[in-house]
Formats: structure tokens, sequence, C-alpha cells
């Protein structure tokens, strides 16, 4: 049976078509898979934050870790007083180093936290009792500027 044979057989051209259609569907969604896109990206530990901000900034060596209670975020500061706020950006992580407080804002136990690139956004963490403190730790990186 040819080609024109099927598709003069009523609704063979709107089969074809669906499942054409379908296999393109599979096809989207093997490749998104296989990128990792759509995945729900969280830090697992303290360990993979520590990787991540020595990922960001060669040689920085965390003392402190504070991992938001969703795993979405981390706040890491090392001997030197110097701290660094990872933050989910879609399927990855991107970290950038603090240079002052002026960004911060505390509400109990959630803070909120944005720096100079205006690209990379601002995020609240919930660090529940831990909020506190790194705020007022936060203050001293004005001083240090």
């Amino acid at each position: 049976m040819s080609l024109d044979a099927v598709l003069a057989v009523p609704g063979a051209s709107i089969a074809l078509q669906a499942i054409g259609s379908l296999i393109a569907v599979l096809l989207v969604f093997v490749l998104v898979r296989a990128l990792g896109m759509g995945s729900d990206v969280r830090i697992a530990d303290e360990l993979e934050a520590c990787a991540l901000a020595e990922e960001a900034r060669c040689g920085f060596d965390p003392v402190e870790v504070a991992l938001d209670r969703a795993r979405i975020g981390a706040l890491l500061r090392n001997a030197a007083g110097e701290v660094i706020l990872i933050r989910r950006h879609g399927a990855r992580f991107a970290a950038r180093v603090l240079s002052s407080h002026a960004g911060v804002r505390l509400d109990r136990g959630f803070l909120t936290l944005s720096t100079d690139d205006r690209h990379f956004g601002s995020i609240t963490l919930d660090l529940g009792e831990k909020a506190q403190v790194w705020a007022a730790s936060l203050r001293r990186l004005g001083a240090r500027a």
C-alpha cells in the first residue's frame, strides 16, 4: 500500500500528524531531561555549598555556613570575614561576594539579600534563628569597605 493510498483513508493524515507530534514531544522531553532542565535543584548539604563557593572563587575556604531551609541558597564566610552569597539560578547556582550590608533586610527568620550586581537579583533566605546573627555580622561588611 502506497502513501497516497494510506492518505486517502479518511482520518489517516490526521492520525499521522498526531503520531508525528507525539514523537516530537517525546524527543523534546528526552532532550530536556538529558540537559537537566526543569529539575528541582537544591543544595544538598554544607559540603556542596562549600564546593560551590570554591568553584565561584578559587581559594575561598569557608569557616561558617548557613543554608536556607529550602536549600535554594546559602551564605558562607571565610576566616578573613569575606562573605559569599549562593543562590539558585535556573538549573544551576550563582554566587557573588557581598561587599556591603546595604542590600540586607531582616524579617524575623528571613534574611533578604541583594548585591551590587542588579542582574543577580535578590533572594530571601529562611535561616531561622541564624538570620539575626548573620544580619548583625553582615553589618561589618560596610565598615570594611
